[in-house]
């Protein structure tokens, strides 16, 4: 299945423009004194590197959140089995649980 905003519409949007900071246009046009030109770029450098671990952290919340309903869903059709009186309600859980073997980055990754 092929995620997009529309399949997701309860995922949080980031309210920032990233490509637009990340370029660096807005502070490009900035006029900045001799005195403050060092530490202004630091800044800026270091300002860069926690807009692309926000846009990383929101990245994994919605394959997470994603994981999440998958579950609830697995959990919900497992218990709707059951009440059915299907032979095997929990084969539901067991495809979207991991393997004994797996690590839990894999967890929900069927």
């Amino acid at each position: 299945m092929t995620s997009t905003p529309h399949d997701q519409p309860h995922t949080p949007r980031l309210q920032i423009d990233l490509d637009e900071i990340l370029s660096g246009t807005a502070f490009a046009a900035a006029h900045i004194c001799d005195q403050c030109q060092v530490p202004v770029t630091i800044l800026i450098i270091d300002i860069k590197r926690l807009i692309k671990e926000v846009s990383r952290l929101h990245s994994e919340l919605v394959k997470e959140r994603l994981i999440s309903a998958n579950l609830r869903a697995a959990i919900r059709a497992a218990l709707g089995a059951h009440a059915d009186g299907e032979p095997d309600p929990l084969a539901y859980l067991r495809d979207e649980l991991p393997d004994a073997g797996d690590s839990p980055s894999e967890w929900g990754r069927s």
